[in-house]
């Protein structure tokens, strides 16, 4: 009993990020969302349903936002501006991260259940192309300015290239478990949710170019202006501001407690939105001048807002509400409701 005990602990853990693999664990326990509590504050905006247990979230110039949901697995085509579900596309597992090609898609899908990444239109909802044998549990993508796409390979380590819808190359870690990625150019910037900072890849060379450590335990980033990147430092409760040339380098550090977890950025008003799973909030940062960041408030969110991705023509702010089974939503948040400079 104590053998067949001790077998079921060990399944029973996941890997980082939210993942739901049954695959062994890693050393050390990853960085994860904090657990939110049940929503008692008034929230600004609407709130729609949209699947069960929403996660990941990119929105097109169409005004076209992708959603991945799960029971059943797909990624939801939404209308950013009502929440309305134009189509759910099917798909093995749900997504966790999403990804857009270009300022329209195609959308980018990779998926943890079936290690394949996926190219999807975004207006018709039609699977372009299917690349398998993209690591193990690929957790994340990002396209970099040469084309290729850097994917995360969560339980297996390292990164897996890809171009012309076929895997070029790989490389072992690197990041034994990286997480999110985010395009800087030629570079793909990785971040490692077992605690050892930012990586950097060449995408065109398929190779590491640089690495540093950043903050406690990493999961989430984004791209921002003038090469640089926010990381979540998730476990650290705060957000790093880092320039990548490709070399790492620490721009600012911004308070975030609560465990941030999603990353927005939206150039047009220089505003960094971010995620605090933990207290179902979201917290509205100046970033005009990345150097000098200044906090400009919190909003109160869904439950467990584990995604956050801005609408790129009017800057209305869309956040998941991942509680499994419970409060799956979608809040949609007017830009003029975020707090002003």
């Amino acid at each position: 009993m104590l053998r067949e005990a001790a077998v079921v602990a060990l399944l029973v853990l996941v890997a980082g990020c939210g993942s739901d693999s049954e695959s062994a664990p890693p050393k050390t326990p990853a960085a994860e969302p904090g657990k939110a509590p049940v929503v008692t504050d008034a929230l600004p905006g609407r709130v729609v349903r949209v699947g069960d247990a929403p996660e990941g979230i990119v929105i097109g110039t169409s005004g076209i936002a992708a959603v991945g949901v799960r029971n059943p697995d797909g990624v939801a085509l939404v209308d950013a501006a009502t929440g309305a579900v134009r189509q759910t596309v099917r798909t093995q597992g749900a997504p966790r991260h999403l990804a857009l090609a270009g300022p329209d898609g195609p959308l980018l899908v990779p998926l943890e259940g079936s290690n394949e990444l996926l190219d999807v239109d975004l207006a018709t909802g039609k699977v372009i192309a299917t690349v398998g044998g993209v690591g193990h549990q690929p957790h994340d993508v990002a396209q970099t300015s040469d084309g290729t796409r850097v994917v995360t390979n969560e339980l297996g380590g390292g990164m897996v290239f890809v171009r012309n819808n076929a895997v070029a190359s790989s490389v072992p870690p690197g990041p034994p478990q990286p997480g999110g990625v985010a395009a800087v150019g030629p570079y793909a910037a990785v971040a490692d949710v077992q605690g050892n900072g930012v990586f950097v890849y060449d995408g065109a060379a398929g190779k590491e170019v640089a690495h540093a450590p950043v903050g406690k335990k990493l999961t989430h980033i984004v791209t921002m202006v003038d090469r640089t990147v926010a990381v979540a430092d998730t476990d650290g409760g705060a957000v790093f501001v880092e320039s990548v040339t490709p070399d790492v380098r620490q721009v600012a550090r911004i308070d975030a407690p609560g465990n941030p977890y999603g990353l927005a950025y939206n150039a047009r008003r220089g505003l960094l939105l971010v995620t605090l799973t933990a207290t179902n909030m979201l917290r509205v940062i100046d970033v005009s001048n990345p150097s000098v960041p200044k906090i400009l408030g919190d909003l109160p969110t869904v439950r467990q807002p584990n995604s956050v991705a801005v609408e790129p023509n009017t800057g209305n702010v869309l956040v998941t509400g991942s509680d499994p089974g419970g409060d799956s939503s979608l809040q949609i948040i007017d830009v003029n409701e975020l707090p002003s400079r």
